[in-house]
């Protein structure tokens, strides 16, 4: 398996992002994905701040199954009410059953109807008997600069296109913008396909503004302008732009 385009753990191996701006420690990267991983996993749980930097202190597989015991239930039986159905949730059951045995050997019964968020979470992470959480750090990034700019821009229509983001207000020039968590250096960006596609979109006359975001880092901290001999004749704007991702440390202080 290619492990260079995620982040997070595989058991006790941990994919945690090198020499990457001031995030220049285990437990800041720690930090930074327990952060991130919110915006993937909210259907399924969420991480606090104050969880983010008590957490990080310990391996990313310690963390989550720190989590998990703090969501599995507290009792294993549940009284049955008069006149009401008493629901074994069968998924749930044999979903934290099998966590659990694989730990202690006690077996829990859950009595709920729908999926419980520990056995939601196990479902993630407990793959194979062991545990394990991967996630394309392409899509953590995207989501985490999707969030701040419909934070940014409340007034205008923020949609999330999947592979791209686009912000329109009303009788100014739509923005699109291509997200990419990669390493970029002013003197050799390497950011010929995502210019590609900048081509594309303008060259269809949707938008005449394209950003490419990355994160920031110490070589590219300010915003770098590109030219297209291809587009020479048109009126348009193609920028990288550094987006800087410190506010998740400074927010855990």
């Amino acid at each position: 398996m290619n492990y260079n385009d995620f982040v997070g753990f595989d058991g006790n191996k941990e994919l945690l992002s090198k020499d990457f701006d001031t995030f220049d420690s285990e437990f800041k990267l720690r930090q930074l994905f327990l952060h991130l991983s919110n915006f993937v996993l909210n259907s399924v749980c969420t991480f606090s701040k104050y969880e983010q930097k008590s957490l990080a202190v310990l391996p990313l597989k310690i963390a989550f199954e720190s989590k998990i015991k703090v969501l599995l239930p507290q009792c294993n039986i549940r009284i049955k009410p008069k006149n009401k159905e008493f629901n074994i949730c069968i998924n749930s059951t044999n979903i934290i059953n099998n966590y659990t045995s694989s730990k202690t050997k006690k077996l829990i019964i859950v009595n709920s109807k729908n999926l419980l968020p520990a056995a939601k979470l196990i479902s993630h992470c407990f793959i194979n008997n062991k545990m394990q959480l991967l996630i394309d750090k392409n899509l953590l990034f995207h989501e985490f600069v999707l969030e701040k700019l419909r934070k940014l821009h409340k007034d205008k229509e923020v949609k999330d296109l999947a592979d791209s983001i686009s912000i329109k207000q009303k009788d100014v020039c739509a923005l699109k913008i291509y997200t990419s968590w990669k390493n970029i250096q002013r003197k050799n960006p390497n950011i010929q396909n995502e210019v590609d596609n900048a081509i594309k979109v303008i060259n269809k006359g949707e938008f005449n503004q394209v950003y490419l975001i990355y994160p920031k880092d110490n070589d590219f901290t300010r915003h770098i302008p590109v030219f297209v001999d291809e587009l020479k004749y048109k009126t348009y704007q193609i920028k990288a732009i550094p987006y800087s991702l410190r506010s998740i440390i400074r927010k855990n202080i």
